[in-house]
């Protein structure tokens, strides 16, 4: 099992209340240098969870995740480079603990220094809806648990 590290999580219940828009996550991770494989040589998963259920007044909204990087930690949509993303996901997808995994690529275009995530709401905008998104070695094996105080 996977333990989830604090400076791996790109958004905690990050709030996709939006209207049509691009909207970058609230924290993204310093690899370093640019050229950096992110997972070393190993496979790394972008994992995702539907922590509120989205709704919008229609049905028409869509959401698009893109793993992304740029030379800055204010990753910016129209220059940063797009190493992934998902198809539109309608709201009838992204119920409460919805998960996605995906591999992140390891050949192709070259990883920047600061690695974030872009979400894309697109036809509309969503009424309701928030995703947890992280990296981790495992894109099956993790399980959520509150956090604990010792």
């Amino acid at each position: 099992m996977a333990i989830m590290d604090k400076r791996t999580i790109i958004g905690e219940d990050f709030d996709l209340d939006q209207e049509a828009g691009t909207y970058l996550l609230t924290n993204q991770i310093d690899l370093g240098a640019a050229g950096t494989d992110p997972g070393n040589g190993q496979v790394v998963y972008l994992n995702t969870v539907v922590t509120e259920a989205f709704t919008d007044g229609g049905d028409s909204a869509t959401l698009e995740l893109r793993l992304v990087s740029d030379d800055t930690a204010a990753i910016h949509a129209s220059t940063s480079t797009i190493h992934l993303k998902t198809a539109a996901m309608l709201k009838a997808s992204l119920p409460v603990g919805a998960k996605f995994s995906f591999p992140l690529p390891v050949e192709g275009l070259e990883y920047e220094k600061f690695l974030g995530i872009n979400a894309v709401v697109a036809t509309a905008g969503f009424d309701t809806g928030m995703i947890t998104a992280w990296l981790s070695p495992d894109p099956i094996g993790w399980k959520a648990h509150p956090d604990a105080t010792n």
